[in-house]
């Protein structure tokens, strides 16, 4: 893991809260040389910390209103009918996202889609259906929330909120 210290910490801030601003807004934010400001994004890309830029957008904007979590289980579990799955379910437009999990079940896919009609057929038809899955739960999503800043946490141990 590279080690960050407070200037890379504030460029990724700042990339993070707007990938749009220019190199000159970062390098005073971050109190930089531009040159230099530079040299550190290009270093936190080439070692994988800073791993693409993207736009955000409105999922309902796109027809995509309903958004649901399907957590799924597979039997047996192998590598081989996990990543079928997986490489099955990624395939569908609906989705936006697969997680790979342990404990009870083995895959978590999050759709959005433009109604529930939509959300049952993909999860009936296209994921319940598939080889290996012996059960799903699907859950709507009411609200999404994801930080647009994500920090690098110390080594220490996170103690939670404090009172």
């Amino acid at each position: 893991m590279p080690n960050l210290d407070r200037s890379d910490r504030v460029i990724l801030a700042e990339l993070q809260s707007d990938a749009r601003q220019t190199n000159r807004a970062v390098a005073s934010s971050v109190g930089l040389a531009p040159s230099t400001t530079l040299d550190r994004i290009r270093e936190l890309e080439r070692s994988g910390v800073i791993q693409g830029y993207h736009a955000e957008v409105d999922l309902v904007a796109l027809n995509r209103p309903i958004q649901a979590l399907v957590a799924v289980k597979v039997q047996p579990k192998t590598r081989e009918i996990l990543d079928d799955f997986i490489e099955q379910v990624w395939a569908l437009p609906e989705t936006i996202a697969v997680h790979l999990m342990s404990g009870q079940e083995d895959v978590l896919v999050h759709l959005a889609v433009p109604d529930t009609s939509r959300l049952q057929r993909i999860v009936i038809d296209n994921i319940a259906s598939l080889p290996g899955v012996v059960d799903e739960r699907t859950s709507l999503v009411f609200d999404h929330r994801r930080r647009a800043v994500v920090e690098p946490l110390d080594s220490e141990i996170s103690r939670g909120p404090r009172r």
